[in-house]
């Protein structure tokens, strides 16, 4: 699987782990927020799933990529898309929760007021259709312990990733 962003292209997930761990370094006594988050398009026979991964220092900028999937499948029930969605999501949240979570307790040691939190967006909320798959998804993260964000909060998913799966092409 390749990451992308604006300025980096063709990332490992190993050089994301590190891109977050260097943006965290530069300013390590703050508090972070790392979300993941899913959002797919259906278009034609394809459908385009792209997973967000957002690092935000509250109140000094953020760093984040992109990871996109293209399936030779048209995903027709609702149900099964945002189960998919979530998946990836869960995948990936699993993911830096093994290889990143752990090496930051050097950060909670030495800085007073380091914090990072990991969160789960969900691209489902309380109108529409997906609001009957809330429980159901968010379900996915409690085990972990993982924070679950819903619409309108679950930015991640319904706005950052959602601008990168309407294209069908990897970049």
């Amino acid at each position: 699987m390749k990451f992308f962003n604006s300025v980096q292209k063709n990332m490992s997930f190993a050089d994301v782990v590190a891109s977050i761990r260097y943006f965290i370094k530069m300013n390590p006594d703050c508090k972070y927020r790392l979300a993941v988050g899913t959002d797919s398009q259906t278009k034609g026979k394809f459908t385009c799933f792209a997973t967000g991964i957002y690092i935000h220092r509250e109140g000094s900028g953020a760093w984040g990529c992109i990871s996109k999937r293209i399936q030779n499948r048209r995903y027709i029930s609702l149900r099964e898309k945002i189960s998919k969605e979530t998946q990836l999501t869960y995948e990936f949240a699993n993911m830096l929760n093994t290889e990143l979570m752990s090496s930051l307790y050097d950060f909670v040691a030495r800085y007073e007021n380091f914090d990072c939190r990991l969160e789960a967006h969900i691209d489902v909320g309380t109108k529409g259709e997906t609001r009957r798959l809330i429980r159901e998804m968010v379900g996915y993260f409690e085990g972990m312990g993982i924070d679950t964000k819903i619409k309108p909060e679950a930015f991640v998913a319904s706005s950052y990733a959602n601008r990168h799966s309407r294209d069908v092409r990897v970049s």
